[in-house]
């Protein structure tokens, strides 16, 4: 029996990265899920709709049956995974993900608010307003309408659980992220508030803040002019956190598995660092002068 039988779980931002990983990993633990992301294909779309400046966020070479496809994903993954295209921005488009896992699987149990952007967006002064915009309205507002959607489901089954992405960057300050970083933050302030007002339905309400995961929002972003290696990225990650290896996107997932089960019944209102140690570090430079002083030491 998996860890999440019997549940009916949504997630959003699931056709890549950490969603895709949690989508892999409920289904493998026997929840229903149903999943959403845009869909593949469709950047022109998207700059007809939204513009260049608020499109370029988003991935160009997302392909029709491609590995982020969403339709493909669900057909691999079987009858208990279904994927419903949607932009998260659009409340209609959210609320027919919702009526979705209710039509399909009969309710909702689980909700992983995931999807997100951002990464190089430049200093405060000058990202655009549009770029700003986007990033907040999927960072943050689009997890405010997704608790909006499944609080009320979750009541009527008697409770449940809803897990939001934060990040390390709502953390720590980090030059170059000001808009993504109010986001994440805006989503820690959001968890704990409300988690407050839903506690007695026995519904949870808990982020995860990740620190640097090698997923496609890091190693090619759409903001950036070039990719990085994901293996050379491991590799700096792996300097860059306490422990000293890299985050993976099944890290994430696990963390969210554990949120989602019965085992965190008692959990709520919380910000979870994901991080390696990377935001308890007082000071990344002491510990890289141990580390070079342990080394020395250890020479003959």
């Amino acid at each position: 029996m998996g860890r999440l039988e019997g549940k009916v779980a949504i997630v959003t931002g699931g056709a890549s990265g950490m969603g895709l990983a949690t989508v892999e990993r409920f289904v493998a633990e026997d929840a229903k899920v149903v999943f959403t992301d845009l869909p593949a294909g469709d950047f022109d779309e998207l700059v007809d709709r939204l513009g260049e400046e608020a499109a370029r966020v988003h991935y160009r070479n997302r392909e029709k049956d491609g590995p982020n496809d969403g339709y493909a994903i669900a057909g691999r993954l079987g009858t208990n995974c279904r994927f419903v295209p949607a932009d998260v921005t659009v409340p209609d488009q959210l609320a027919e993900v919702f009526d979705a896992a209710v039509k399909i699987y009969g309710g909702l149990d689980v909700l992983f608010n995931n999807a997100g952007v951002g990464g190089a967006e430049g200093s405060v002064v000058d990202c655009p307003d549009t770029l700003f915009d986007r990033i907040i309205d999927i960072d943050l507002k689009a997890v405010w309408r997704g608790i909006k959607l499944a609080v009320p489901l979750m009541t009527g089954r008697g409770g449940g659980s809803i897990i939001s992405t934060s990040s390390g960057a709502g953390l720590m300050g980090i030059p170059g992220l000001a808009a993504y970083s109010a986001a994440k933050g805006g989503v820690i302030a959001l968890t704990r508030a409300a988690a407050m007002e839903v506690a007695q339905r026995k519904i949870r309400v808990n982020c995860i803040c990740p620190g640097g995961i090698v997923t496609p929002i890091l190693h090619s972003s759409p903001l950036r002019d070039a990719t990085i290696d994901p293996d050379t990225l491991r590799a700096v990650l792996g300097v860059a956190h306490p422990i000293p290896r890299a985050g993976e996107p099944e890290d994430i997932a696990s963390t969210a598995l554990w949120l989602a089960s019965d085992d965190a019944s008692f959990v709520t209102g919380q910000a979870i660092a994901v991080d390696g140690g990377l935001s308890a570090e007082a000071d990344s430079r002491m510990r890289g002068q141990i580390i070079t002083a342990n080394l020395r030491g250890g020479e003959s």
